[in-house]
């Protein structure tokens, strides 16, 4: 991917809709749509929605590109959160966001990925069971605002409104819950020293 740098100055060239707009827009496109495709998939987890998010989202960042402020926001963040809020728009719409339950082991094992690659060291497999151990043991409530957040990308206000519960109690979980975990973890490397 581009410099920073660079895609302010493609962005930049998109809002002045000048002679090069359309040149810099597919500069922009091309040096930017991979990571944004990958923040949109991960959030809908369906390819045709995370094309669909990306599509939208870039339509956006046309349409707000003179909107853009340079020297305030960092260009990729602020492209990532118009995606971003487009996928979050469109679960809502789709129903998709809808949970009812706290994951079970199979909903993890499909989040994360457990099994060692034929090159990882036994140590990256020993931590990816470590890991997976850790999160069965922690609350569901701890378990699902985690896996929610961190499959789906979701914010604390948006888990918040997602599991209906006030938003003190939604950080709540999630600081116990990343706490719970790294504890569990350390005190697994621990117990291997």
């Amino acid at each position: 991917m581009r410099s920073d740098a660079d895609i302010k100055r493609l962005l930049l060239a998109t809002a002045a809709r000048g002679e090069g707009a359309a040149e810099a827009f597919e500069g922009l496109y091309k040096a930017c749509s991979p990571l944004l495709f990958g923040i949109a998939q991960r959030i809908v987890r369906r390819r045709e929605l995370a094309e669909e998010v990306l599509h939208d989202g870039f339509t956006r960042i046309w349409a707000a590109a003179g909107r853009f402020d340079p020297l305030a926001e960092q260009p990729v963040a602020w492209m990532a959160a118009i995606v971003r809020n487009r996928a979050l728009d469109l679960m809502a719409s789709h129903d998709v966001s809808r949970v009812d339950s706290y994951p079970e082991e199979d909903e993890l094992d499909r989040l994360f990925d457990w099994s060692p690659a034929a090159d990882d060291s036994v140590d990256a497999g020993r931590a990816s069971r470590w890991l997976r151990d850790c999160l069965g043991e922690l609350r569901p409530q701890e378990r699902q605002a985690l896996v929610l957040a961190y499959d789906r990308g979701m914010s604390h206000s948006d888990l918040a409104a997602h599991l209906a519960q006030p938003l003190g109690t939604v950080k709540t979980w999630v600081r116990r819950g990343l706490a719970n975990l790294r504890s569990c973890v350390e005190e697994c490397m621990g117990a291997v020293r």
